[in-house]
């Protein structure tokens, strides 16, 4: 070979190197790729986790969990497979080796997650918009008629868990109290405004003076909510705006004392007893609020005037709400004139008395067959009063929650009380209702010489003659949901 023709031994020497630092620079720009990808997806997920709104700081979101694991795995198999590559590069493997399939699917898998979950994040975000919306803080698909003829009615309704989702659609559950004229059965307007007093699952009501009361049932409220005084319609207006929500009463942190403790009578309310709030009743003096608890099994006493609270019966065993809604034993409660407390034990099948309301033991017990509502009404033939109990006579099959579904025969009893000398058990003296008329009694009131109950079959209001038992019809034919309860709204509001 001419000297001209020789290549030279560096140049040569460079040729057969050159391949060999061209993958392992790729193999290296491939790690670098793959670990600014993990530090991506990790960084984020630590920030999407450090900046949301969320009452439990302490603890990732499960998405933010999921994607910092998943930028962990592709971290150490983006490392493993350098080393590999590196491995097979120095030992000049010619060969065929293995496929990286792993580190692809796990992004895309990722992707398509972070896509799913800002696809979800965004439909969450419209409907907490539209729930802050006010056009479904009346009843949608009910026309307002605030001029309807008086006297008006408060209703509350069975309600929905998610209620930020359901406010615009009543078939899903309604949450929010509402008027409707019981001369005409018209609907009048809402009575409290969801956007500013989430309630879930609204039990009994209550009108305390220039308060109105609501037990909230749902597991995660547990609470009686307080709203404020009738506001006037301004001069151009008629219809009256929503009371003025002021806060909750509910029990204070758990108690760390032995449970024996805790169902004494007088013990500090706790929690658990405090679950599942149903029934409401003021005392005599005015200033005394009575609360049964259907899954907490007691008759807690709140004071109106300091706020103090005490648990006066513990009139059944608790059912904790734990991983399900289970229906627990007690429901109504009523308080007369004498200051002898009342409470619907339905599991029991009796109405359990109390006299005074804070005796630590029964006065004795009236058996029926399930009591629900219980009202003490004055309108009644008896100058002491008259304790209704509205009761299921046969039960149909019963839902998660312990309420009946299908059919069902219901009645509403009539007991006259005896203010001065008290005799239990109690002697019935007219039942209202049968299996044509009445289903499912919740609510009651007396007014104009009728008695009205809500039938949650009918999803109705219906009407008895007071002195002949006699059903003289639906007062409020059509209710968006199933009814719970019922009461006078004062006049002015």
């Amino acid at each position: 070979v001419a000297p001209s023709a020789r290549i030279p031994s560096q140049l040569c020497t460079a040729r057969s190197i050159m391949p060999v630092d061209r993958h392992v620079l790729a193999n290296e720009r491939t790690l670098m790729a793959w670990l600014r990808l993990a530090a991506t997806m990790g960084l984020g997920a630590f920030l999407v986790n450090v900046l949301q709104k969320s009452s439990s700081k302490a603890a990732l979101g499960p998405m933010s969990l999921v994607q910092s694991l998943v930028a962990i795995i592709i971290a150490a198999v983006s490392l493993v497979r350098f080393y590999q590559r590196d491995y097979l590069l120095k030992s000049r493997h010619m060969g065929a080796a293995f496929g990286d399939w792993m580190l692809p699917v796990l992004s895309g898998g990722m992707i398509l997650a972070i896509v799913v979950s800002a696809t979800g994040s965004a439909i969450s975000r419209w409907a907490e918009w539209h729930f802050h919306g006010p056009e479904c803080v009346a009843l949608p698909g009910f026309l307002e008629t605030p001029g309807a003829p008086r006297p008006h009615v408060y209703v509350s309704f069975h309600g929905s868990s998610e209620p930020t989702s359901a406010i615009c659609h009543p078939e899903q559950g309604v949450s929010g109290i509402h008027k409707f004229s019981l001369a005409s059965g018209e609907y009048v307007g809402p009575a409290t405004d969801q956007l500013s007093a989430v309630q879930k699952m609204p039990r009994q009501l209550l009108v305390a003076g220039d308060h109105l009361l609501v037990a909230d049932g749902a597991p995660s409220m547990s609470s009686v909510a307080v709203f404020g005084r009738c506001v006037p319609p301004e001069p151009d207006h008629v219809s009256v705006p929503p009371r003025e929500f002021l806060g909750v009463i509910r029990a204070p942190a758990q108690d760390t004392r032995s449970a024996e403790g805790l169902l004494a009578h007088g013990a500090p309310v706790t929690p658990l007893a405090m679950e599942h709030p149903y029934g409401l009743a003021l005392g005599p003096d005015g200033s005394t609020l009575h609360v049964s608890t259907q899954n907490g099994g007691a008759a807690i006493s709140v004071s109106l005037k300091n706020g103090s609270m005490a648990l006066t019966q513990q009139v059944a065993p608790p059912v904790p709400l734990v991983g399900r809604q289970v229906g627990g034993p007690l429901r109504g409660i009523a308080v007369d004139a004498a200051n002898c407390m009342h409470v619907a034990d339905r599991k029991a099948h009796r109405v359990a008395h109390y006299c005074p309301a804070d005796a630590p033991q029964p006065s004795g017990f009236t058996e029926v067959k399930h009591p629900i509502a219980l009202s003490v009404v004055h309108d009644m033939p008896h100058e002491a009063g008259t304790l209704l109990v509205g009761s299921v006579e046969k039960r149909a099959s019963l839902d998660a929650d312990g309420s009946d579904i299908g059919d069902a025969e219901g009645v509403v009893l009539a007991f006259p009380l005896d203010l001065h000398k008290p005799v239990f058990p109690l002697k019935v003296s007219a039942t209202y209702g049968d299996k044509k008329s009445l289903s499912h009694p919740a609510g009651m009131l007396v007014s104009g010489g009728l008695l009205y109950v809500l039938d949650q079959s009918s999803k109705q209001l219906l009407s008895f003659d007071l002195e002949t038992a006699k059903y003289k019809g639906a007062a409020i034919k059509t209710l968006p949901d199933v009814p719970e309860d019922v009461a006078l709204v004062p006049d002015g509001c």
